[in-house]
């Protein structure tokens, strides 16, 4: 039970994060919270493998969330389907750049512990 718990905590945090952040902070300064909570993912993973994995589950979950919770276009099938390709994409990149910020709180967790 303990093991499927930390498995979801980084999607459900994810999501969360991504509903708050898209309602109460507005900006390219959305960043520093994506940014603080990815290094707190792989802080308190317990080692660099499950620090790239947890950040990659947080980053594409926050991403898809983000995007999706902001999305006001066209209800068509065409403008559908690129938007979905768009945030699919998108949303990869997120995972990579949450998998670079867990592996430095992993990292840190090294140095300060």
């Amino acid at each position: 039970m303990e093991t499927t718990i930390k498995k979801l905590l980084p999607g459900i945090s994810a999501v969360l994060l991504g509903i708050l952040s898209y309602y109460f902070v507005k900006g390219w300064y959305n960043i520093i919270p994506w940014a603080i909570a990815a290094l707190m993912i792989g802080y308190f993973s317990k080692n660099r493998r499950y620090s790239i994995v947890n950040g990659a589950v947080f980053g594409y979950f926050l991403f898809l969330v983000y995007i999706l919770v902001g999305y006001g276009g066209k209800t068509d099938t065409n403008s559908v389907a690129r938007f979905i390709l768009f945030d699919v994409f998108f949303s990869l990149a997120g995972a990579v750049g949450c998998s670079i910020g867990a592996i430095v709180g992993n990292w840190l967790k090294g140095k300060f512990v």
